[in-house]
């Protein structure tokens, strides 16, 4: 496999770098990563991408793209990637439902909504994980019942975190309640516009301050021509854009400013009169942190190769996805031990190394290993789906 860029990739890389260094600052990138809320410098950002050609090159022309190879995309992720951890403002319509809606969406469908993602005028909040419902999503019950000429949904949704700023709800649903039918044949996805009577939205802060959010549906009316693709089949498209998900968020480039954090932190800092950079320990500590990280990136390119050629996916982003969470986790670890005791300080202590940010890198880091399917969940596809072992 060659994984390298042509001359025509590698000069969209070099004009985004370029842009990158004249538009995007650590604020804006901050805006995204903490998910308090996509602001406004965000989503003027969101529409500079667009202006300058970088976003919806490789979608179809005549929805607004370029019809070019997914790689740019991919481009475009790790390179904001390496810069404060940063990605597309509004990445879960660009990234995830996207996808899904051309894959599976009405034509009508298309037209409304993909120049509008193109464009980064919109954005979507996912809504799957219920109370009893998260790395088993074939158990939710939030019920969708059918009318006339629409559905009748109530429920509960939680971890939805874009759902404060976010235009609109990717939403699924139970519409067949049959007992003897398996759960996950009775599920359907809708686009519910956010802001719709009977939608209450409740703030959940997390451990390292970043907001998430639970939804409630209260009688909420939902036409039918918002549901995406066929009736029952919503688990099954939610498993593709899980694929797509894995291939576009789960970027291990993210990870680079960690690395690149610590090597000019110990380079610099003295402890009993010499430089960190001198002690083997820590020398052998960032070391791996380049080795796993070279790793990482060789699965991640498996797994887009994979994508670009249309070929079958069954672990391979799994496998990706389970690598830099876990790998995320092991950095920051080894990262604050290097740092000492002042690694537990928060951003705004003027002891506080690397203006905190390992100390919040620190707590973001369990999100990652249960946020879209537990480590545990996601062996177990490994294991089932990759290596065809039986269910337990």
């Amino acid at each position: 496999m060659d994984f390298s860029y042509t001359q025509e990739e590698e000069m969209f890389r070099k004009r985004l770098n370029e842009f990158l260094d004249k538009e995007l600052t650590e604020e804006i990138a901050r805006q995204n990563w903490e998910d308090l809320g996509v602001g406004p410098e965000a989503r003027e950002f969101s529409r500079k991408l667009y202006e300058n050609g970088f976003l919806g090159l490789p979608w179809p022309k005549e929805y607004g793209g370029q019809e070019l190879s997914p790689t740019y995309d991919f481009i475009l992720i790790d390179e904001l990637g390496k810069r404060w951890g940063a990605h597309v403002p509004l990445d879960v319509g660009y990234t995830m439902t996207g996808h899904t809606i051309l894959r599976r969406g009405s034509e009508e469908m298309k037209k409304e909504f993909l120049p509008k993602i193109i464009r980064g005028e919109i954005e979507f909040g996912l809504g799957y994980t219920e109370p009893n419902a998260g790395s088993d999503l074939a158990s939710m019950m939030m019920k969708a019942e059918e009318k006339d000429d629409y559905y009748l949904i109530n429920g509960q949704k939680t971890f939805n975190t874009e759902s404060h700023y976010a235009d609109y709800h990717w939403l699924a649903a139970r519409t067949e309640l049959d007992p003897d039918k398996p759960k996950h044949r009775g599920i359907s996805l809708f686009i519910v516009d956010q802001r719709s009577p009977g939608i209450t939205i409740r703030p959940l802060i997390t451990m390292s301050g970043e907001r998430t959010n639970e939804v409630f549906y209260d009688d909420v009316k939902v036409p039918k021509d918002r549901m995406v693709g066929e009736k029952n089949k919503g688990f099954y498209y939610m498993m593709e854009a899980i694929d797509s998900e894995r291939n576009h968020v789960f970027v291990p480039a993210r990870l680079w400013p960690i690395v690149n954090d610590m090597i000019s932190y110990v380079k610099a800092t003295e402890y009993n009169g010499k430089l960190l950079s001198d002690d083997p320990q820590i020398q052998s500590k960032l070391a791996q942190m380049i080795i796993d990280l070279e790793v990482a990136q060789v699965l991640a390119d498996n797994a887009r190769w994979l994508e670009l050629n249309e070929l079958p996916m069954t672990m391979e982003p799994e496998i990706t996805k389970l690598v830099v969470s876990e790998l995320e986790q092991r950095m920051v670890d080894d990262a604050m031990q290097i740092l000492g005791l002042y690694g537990q300080l928060e951003e705004g202590s003027k002891w506080a190394p690397l203006r905190g940010r390992i100390e919040w890198y620190y707590l973001h880091s369990f999100l990652p290993t249960i946020g879209a399917g537990t480590s545990e969940v996601g062996r177990n596809v490994i294991a089932q789906r990759g290596l065809g072992l039986p269910r337990g």
